[in-house]
């Protein structure tokens, strides 16, 4: 294959990797909407009327991505997406010896 093949089919797979990446964020976030409906629901004997149930994810929703946003889960997220860049690298060189 020549590069500009090569680098086409790059682009091809990392376009299909964020779509399932992006597949399996909406999963993650809606366990985080189930979470809080099953907790809400726990505290009372009445169904959570359809308003409520919206209102509910959201407000729980909301408060997932402002607490990703605080910068000390920010620098989480960058100190151990640079980690495992790092094993991924030095696999990459193993492989290569």
């Amino acid at each position: 294959m020549s590069t500009s093949e090569d680098f086409n089919q790059l682009m091809k797979e990392s376009r299909d990797e964020l779509v399932n990446l992006r597949a399996q964020l909406q999963s993650l976030m809606v366990k985080f909407g189930l979470r809080s409906l099953k907790t809400y629901q726990a505290a009372r004997i009445e169904p959570l009327r359809p308003a409520e149930v919206i209102s509910l994810i959201k407000y729980e929703l909301d408060n997932v991505i402002q607490d990703l946003q605080e910068p000390k889960n920010l620098e989480a997220i960058i100190t151990q997406t640079k980690q495992e860049w790092e094993k991924l690298q030095e696999a990459k060189q193993k492989k290569n010896q």
